[in-house]
Order: C-alpha cells, then structure tokens, then sequence
C-alpha cells in the first residue's frame, strides 16, 4: 500500500465507528436523550480537559521544535482560556448546569473507569518517549471525528433542550478548534510515520483513541440511560 493509501484508509477505519453514529449523538440530536445523561457526559468531558488534555503536556518536551509552540499554544487555550474564552473544562461544566444542575453538583462526579483510560494511556505513551503515538491518539482517534459530533449536538441542544449560546459553547468551539487540532495531528503524523513499522504504531495509537472515545460515551449511556450501548475492542 502507497504511504497516501495509508492515510486514507487510516481515516476511514477511524470514521467507520464514528461517535456520530452512537446512541447518545443520536438520541441528542432527535431530542430525547434524559438530562441526567447529558450531565453526566458533560462531567466526563471536563475530565477529558482537566486530565486527558493535561497528561498530553508531557509530549511537548519531546516533539520537534517546530510542533512544540503549535502543541503548547492548543493546550494552553484548552485549559487556560482566554479573554473571549473561558477553558474549556469550565464550559463543559457550564453545558452540564444547562441541564438543569449546578456547575458544582456536575464537578463532584466521579471520573468513570472508561474516561481514566485517555490520561493514562497518553501518559503512557509520552513515559516512553512515544511523543507522536500520544498525540495521534488524541488528535487522529477524537479530535478528527469530534467536530461532526459537535455540529450535531449544538443544534439538538438548542433546538430539543433550551440551551442558548452560553450554554452549548463547549460544543461550538470544538467545531473549529478541533478542525484545527486534527490537521496539526494528520499533517504531523505524516510527516514523522515514515517507516511502516511507525505507521502501524501510529495506526494503533489512533485506533485505541478512537476506542476509548467511543466506549466512555457507552459508559455514560449505561449509566445514566439504563441501556446498553456497543463496546468497541482493540483488533490489530
């Protein structure tokens, strides 16, 4: 297979499982998912922030100088904000009090078992000097297929929820910034996967990302819908 062949294929093995095709984006976008569940989701996202994105800091060191102000600039951003934004474990708390509860009420639950697995698995992977896998597991396996997701839900939660501009920002701002995060990590991933052997590493870096995604989305759909959503399995 041609290196471009590669890629492509790549994107469509992610995209096949796309979180635009689970159940909660689903029952969001056609008004009927519980607000319990929305909270909970909304939790689990700011622990994606707060842990997930804070473990992928350990890369920075590691990458080329050339990555590294691009790297450090988006996670700065993601969990500082600025002036015209706040960070963005603070508007996935603000999207979980749309829902009818209070920021703090949504801050004190606990991060599920399924959600612990991105901050741990990133670590993992920058703890082995495994820089460009860590970041392939976030911006190929999530970030890429997070923006379709968001541009659902912000409509189903304006149109379905009563959520206003305020409340559905953590999801619009993903629609952009996390276009611009996916490139970073597709035009980085080709630039430095130049052997097969670090092309399969990468493949299975994205794929677990993709996996973790989608299986913490089951975890709160059990949760807080009572119903049992597909589990995604790691096949090499």
């Amino acid at each position: 297979m041609s290196e471009n062949g590669f890629w492509t294929d790549l994107r469509r093995e992610i995209l096949s499982q796309s979180i635009s095709k689970h159940p909660i984006y689903v029952d969001i976008v056609e008004g009927r998912l519980k607000l319990e569940t929305l909270a909970e989701l909304c939790a689990q996202l700011k622990y994606t922030v707060v842990e997930g994105i804070s473990s992928l800091s350990l890369i920075v060191p590691q990458a080329p100088r050339a990555t590294k102000k691009e790297l450090a600039e988006n996670l700065f951003v993601e969990l500082a904000g600025t002036p015209e934004v706040p960070s963005h474990w603070e508007l996935a708390l603000r999207a979980g009090a749309a829902a009818g509860f209070t920021e703090d009420e949504i801050d004190k639950r606990p991060m599920l078992p399924e959600t612990k697995l991105y901050p741990d698995t990133v670590s993992a992977y920058a703890m082995r000097g495994k820089w460009l896998e860590a970041l392939s597991f976030v911006s190929l396996g999530i970030e890429d297929m997070f923006t379709g997701f968001c541009r659902g839900v912000t409509g189903g939660l304006k149109e379905h929820f009563g959520y206003d501009d305020k409340g559905a920002m953590y999801f619009e701002v993903h629609i952009g910034a996390d276009e611009t995060h996916a490139e970073t990590g597709w035009s980085t991933a080709r630039a430095h996967a130049t052997t097969q052997e670090k092309r399969r590493s990468v493949r299975r870096a994205a794929l677990e990302g993709r996996n973790m995604w989608w299986n913490m989305y089951s975890a709160v759909y059990a949760k807080g819908e009572g119903k049992e959503a597909p589990v995604l399995k790691l096949e090499m």
